[in-house]
């Protein structure tokens, strides 16, 4: 397994000489640590978003903030996790692609969906109805374009007529194309058309597995590659004392302002009735299969059961339950010490 941690914009400070020096030191150190990449969000429009409840984690514009944080980094890899590919025109996202990639020596990654939000569409003159299909255009064009070769393509959203995107991808190597999909159809789209699929935190492990296996299918089918990319709520402490009684409740609020504003992820039964019916559970009933919670043995004991039953690639750990920074920092240098060498894969 690699590992992903957020870029999160609550360490930018805006009033200070070096508004990114904290989030460069952030990174540089999970670096250091091990970790293999960090992912961003992707919303417009909103001072708040649902990782950073109060603020907004998630930047507006993500290829221009990840493009000096991958000048900063050396082997770390950048994911947009998820970028709204059908919010902007395929041709800009290439050329904005192809040159941070050259800059960061081929260490992006395009993580991409179809967004749920119309005013993140609408206010920019894109139809919010047709996105889904507009987004198969982009990922079309975008894989053409990449390669900066002279090319042509007609669709039902985009005429291109004989253009080479510069700078052409670094040393021919296309950025893989991961997709973001919380439903059955999106699932299947990643399938048919990504390099891998990402899975909302909010997915039940067991409900999983025939899941992955029909993405996986579905790929094979395309002949595409099937990467298998999982996030989850990440809560590790040194002793089981230590646990923070608000890590389940602010589980809950985040989720719940996902379904506010429109992201509707497949849920288990009692994640259903917990969030949204007022159902009472301890995080020890909670936790098991939809987050890893608790001292490093307990994380090992979950990341051992997630390995034997979805061997995903990619671990995303999201700051749903730990929302401030500096704890955040605390448990993922725990983490890489005590439990992700049980893991690592190169």
């Amino acid at each position: 397994m690699k590992f992903g941690v957020i870029v999160n914009r609550k360490m930018i400070d805006r009033n200070s000489s070096d508004p990114y020096g904290r989030l460069f030191s952030y990174l540089n150190e999970m670096e250091d640590l091990g970790y293999d990449l960090g992912w961003c969000g992707h919303h417009r429009f909103s001072e708040s978003t649902a990782f950073g409840q109060e603020s907004a984690t998630e930047p507006s514009a993500p290829l221009s903030m990840l493009a000096p944080l991958m000048a900063r980094t050396k082997t770390m890899k950048f994911c947009t996790n998820i970028m709204l590919v059908p919010a902007r025109h395929p041709l800009e996202l290439a050329e904005e692609i192809n040159t941070i990639n050259e800059m960061g020596n081929n260490r992006f990654i395009l993580g991409g969906g179809i967004g749920y939000k119309p005013d993140e569409f609408e206010n920019c003159g894109w139809n919010f109805k047709t996105r889904a299909k507009r987004f198969e255009e982009c990922m079309e064009v975008l894989r053409l374009a990449m390669t900066g070769q002279r090319f042509s393509y007609k669709g039902n959203h985009f005429d291109i007529n004989d253009v080479m995107i510069q700078p052409a991808a670094l040393r021919g190597e296309i950025p893989p194309i991961w997709v973001g999909a919380v439903s059955e159809p999106a699932m299947k789209r990643a399938g048919r058309l990504g390099d891998g699929w990402i899975i909302s935190f909010a997915e039940h492990l067991l409900q999983l597995q025939d899941k992955v296996a029909t993405y996986k299918a579905i790929a094979a089918e395309h002949g595409r590659p099937s990467t298998v990319v999982l996030m989850r709520d990440v809560h590790v402490a040194p002793t089981r004392e230590q646990i923070d009684p608000n890590f389940l409740p602010n589980i809950i609020k985040v989720w719940q302002s996902y379904e506010n504003i429109g992201a509707d992820a497949d849920r288990d039964e009692l994640s259903s009735e917990v969030m949204f019916g007022g159902k009472q559970v301890s995080l020890e009933e909670f936790a098991p299969n939809r987050a890893v919670v608790g001292t490093p043995d307990d994380c090992i004991r979950e990341m051992t059961r997630i390995r034997d039953i979805l061997n995903p690639e990619w671990f995303f750990i999201t700051p749903t339950g730990v929302p401030d920074p500096e704890k955040q920092i605390e448990e993922l240098r725990l983490f890489a010490k005590e439990v992700m060498p049980h893991f690592r894969t190169d």
